[in-house]
């Protein structure tokens, strides 16, 4: 798992498939249910902090990264608690926000355990890169089962590239997370001591 997501391409597939999936949900999703305005700005507020956060990783700025990690998850967990005041619409959706909630919330828990001193965490990050592998299939699950109780045409392929966005979405963070921690590893291992 480390090194798909230390993976130069997989990082960029994975920000393009925030940035042009959630994009082109949230443009079908003001189409198609204007009422839900406020969602679709704060999907779109997410996916400019991907993009902030793609670019500060290859300018070097930690600083921003770190601040684009942490707004991202917080983002994600104000999601995972909006899912659970949504009517219920098929059996088991509850359990699903509810894992959804809580892999949520391990993500953001982890990535301050993480990012809590300046030691290497091979660990925590092993643990985030297994939530976020289970955060993306229970989303999957979730919007398999709203698919089936509305299956026109545009609301199916919302969804499809909304599920595709989202995976990349919650893979981002964690690709950065990797590779920071991958450099921490790597010094360590030549000799540097963090204070």
């Amino acid at each position: 798992m480390k090194k798909l997501f230390t993976n130069d391409k997989f990082f960029l597939a994975m920000t393009l498939c925030a940035v042009l999936g959630e994009a082109i949900y949230a443009i079908i999703s003001l189409c198609i249910m204007p009422e839900f305005l406020m969602a679709n700005i704060q999907l779109l507020f997410r996916v400019a902090l991907v993009i902030v956060l793609y670019r500060s990783y290859h300018r070097h700025n930690k600083n921003v990264m770190k601040g684009m990690m942490g707004c991202l998850l917080t983002a994600q967990v104000l999601t995972g608690f909006s899912f659970m005041t949504l009517p219920k619409l098929f059996t088991g959706d509850r359990a699903v926000y509810f894992l959804y909630l809580l892999l949520s919330l391990a993500m953001f828990v982890i990535h301050f355990i993480i990012n809590s001193d300046h030691h290497s965490s091979p660990t925590a990050v092993r643990i985030n890169e297994v939530c976020a592998i289970l955060l993306v299939l229970v989303n999957t699950i979730g919007t398999i089962g709203v698919i089936v109780h509305d299956n026109s045409a545009l609301t199916v392929l919302s969804y499809i590239v909304d599920t595709i966005g989202f995976a990349g979405m919650a893979s981002v963070v964690v690709c950065v997370e990797s590779r920071l921690d991958a450099y921490r590893t790597l010094r360590e291992a030549n000799g540097y001591k963090p204070e």
